[in-house]
């Protein structure tokens, strides 16, 4: 066994384990809660760290000797820098005290800054995705692929937005814009969890926008669309694996269209693509 399908085969049963623990948490205790950073949607809550000390525990176990780049915990150094693990223990922090089913465990691996590998768990639904570089994506072991759909017009997007930045300086406006030419956009509330949905088919395209993508939050489920066949960008067309700039994902003619609209002077739109007004279900 290679050491990408060791880090898998850990990564797999971390996940696993900090899944149970949110799982239980979710529906039998009370949450402790209290806020990160100077604004509202940034918490931490004692699931978060209950299900990091556990996937940590597991990467320790393992012997390999690696570096842990972790939301909560940081960096944790198990003898080397160059094998990486970005963890996230719970995406999706707000959805979970809100008691919304919709979070995840996300485990991004990387070697020599390349990410090799990912695993993302969606405990609820018991829905594992794992994506291997060269080896496809997964969705409980069978195999994935992105949406086929072919136009703007009958994609149904999600798109999120955490900080404005020079490709996207006003995200709402860039949102309206979308709304306009697409069937539906929707917010769901976990960056993991969406770029699962993107690889999967469920959804056709995805904008999320950040000045700088976390590296936790956004490197399994990156290496995830691509491997199921999906194009994945930052925001100025360029590769996403820098972790700079937003994240533009789907498949290929959707994402390349969402792109064009990016542009300081877009390729006009035929009328017959968008739609006069919406009507909302």
């Amino acid at each position: 066994m290679d050491i990408e399908e060791k880090m898998l085969e850990v990564a797999i049963g971390a996940a696993e384990d900090a899944g149970r623990i949110l799982l239980r948490l979710f529906r039998e205790s009370e949450l402790s809660v209290r806020r990160k950073y100077d604004y509202p949607g940034s918490i931490v809550t004692n699931a978060d760290k209950e299900a990091e000390r556990r996937i940590l525990g597991r990467i320790r176990k393992s012997g390999i000797k690696s570096t842990v780049n972790s939301e909560e915990a940081g960096t944790v150094s198990f003898g080397s820098n160059r094998v990486i693990w970005a963890v996230d223990p719970l995406d999706g922090t707000l959805n979970y005290v809100k008691r919304i089913p919709y979070f995840s465990v996300s485990i991004g691996m990387l070697i020599d800054h390349k990410p090799v590998a990912g695993v993302i768990y969606n405990p609820v639904l018991d829905e594992m995705f794992t994506s291997l570089r060269g080896a496809g994506a997964r969705l409980n072991e069978k195999k994935i692929h992105v949406s086929r759909t072919r136009s703007l017009r009958n994609s149904t997007l999600i798109f999120e937005w955490w900080q404005p930045e020079p490709s996207i300086p006003d995200p709402l406006d860039f949102e309206k814009k979308l709304y306009h030419f697409t069937r539906s956009i929707r917010s769901a509330g976990s960056v993991a969890l969406n770029l699962c949905s993107v690889a999967a088919g469920r959804f056709d395209g995805m904008v999320t926008v950040f000045q700088r993508s976390p590296i936790y939050e956004t490197a399994a489920g990156s290496l995830m669309v691509q491997e199921a066949d999906g194009r994945i960008t930052n925001s100025a067309g360029g590769s996403w694996e820098g972790f700079s700039g937003s994240l533009i994902a789907g498949g290929e003619r959707i994402q390349r269209r969402i792109l064009s609209l990016l542009r300081p002077s877009p390729p006009r739109i035929k009328q017959s693509e968008a739609f006069p007004r919406k009507v909302l279900y």
